[in-house]
């Protein structure tokens, strides 16, 4: 079974579930949960085995992913749940939901990878040819770099450095091959038509997965796209404050327009003026 951790608040509670990316690291998180733990029942499953062992290569692929999840949920006797996605951790909740779509009740979408575009596929081939000279850390410092170049990204990037330092170069050979071949699986995802809610939620300096993400979301009758400002890849983590209002808000307004059965087709809502006006104003003060 997956490695999850769950902090209940009340049964009539909703349930929140988080999953992050490459590795699962509980600790990206940790901006999020004081507040999410006021409002849901929460749970974070991270992409390792109890036994704090990472799938091996043969065994990571997205059906035994969303198996372990779906494990996790029952273990935990959770029915349904919204689930918040980061970075790599989108494509495994948006296969999951296409899965097991009674188990969904939305997604939010934060860094979504929605395409593995052509500077990323030649940064792969580089690290390819360059894997007998370069370590596995000085590798995936580069490509931290690359999905975080800015001043303001570094914060993050000094993070993600520490939470990976023990990497050994068959963990990063895994998650590095898994994320190259992973366009046919997005293309289907995204081109099948959902009634499953979705707020995607982008760095506006997140140049390698915003343009797509954007034309992902404009054709996309069950999404909703929120931009922030001066802010790159990982969104929770630089710009924790607006990302906890926007996910609460937007899940607060999906709750009331459930009950008032005034759910929109494909799931569609509309963030009450109050909270939105708060929203935009906070994206050009942080």
């Amino acid at each position: 079974m997956l490695h999850y951790k769950s902090y209940r608040n009340a049964s009539s509670l909703p349930w929140v579930t988080f999953i992050d990316g490459a590795g699962g690291i509980f600790q990206v998180w940790d901006k999020q949960l004081p507040e999410f733990k006021l409002h849901y029942n929460v749970l974070i499953i991270e992409l390792k085995e109890k036994n704090g062992l990472s799938h091996s290569l043969d065994e990571l692929d997205l059906d035994a992913i969303s198996n372990g999840i779906l494990c996790v949920l029952e273990d935990n006797n959770i029915a349904k749940s919204h689930f918040i996605g980061l970075s790599l951790g989108t494509v495994f909740v948006n296969y999951f939901s296409w899965k097991y779509p009674k188990s969904v009740d939305s997604m939010i979408l934060a860094g979504a990878i929605t395409k593995i575009n052509r500077r990323l596929r030649f940064l792969f081939k580089v690290r390819s040819a360059l894997k007998s000279v370069f370590s596995s850390t000085a590798q995936f410092g580069i490509f931290s770099y690359y999905l975080l170049p800015n001043r303001n990204h570094r914060e993050t990037r000094l993070f993600i450095k520490q939470q990976t330092t023990a990497w050994k170069e068959e963990e990063f050979l895994k998650w590095s091959e898994f994320t190259r071949k992973l366009n046919p699986v997005l293309n289907y995802l995204y081109s099948d038509k959902t009634e499953i809610p979705s707020l995607f939620i982008m760095g506006e300096e997140d140049k390698v997965f915003l343009p797509s993400v954007k034309r992902i979301a404009s054709n996309k009758s069950d999404a909703l796209l929120f931009i922030i400002q001066d802010c790159g890849h990982i969104v929770n983590m630089e710009q924790a404050m607006l990302f906890n209002r926007m996910v609460i808000g937007y899940l607060t307004g999906l709750e009331q327009a459930t009950k008032n059965g005034k759910l929109g087709v494909g799931g569609r809502i509309s963030l009450n003026p109050t909270t939105k006006e708060t929203v935009e104003k906070q994206s050009h003060l942080l």
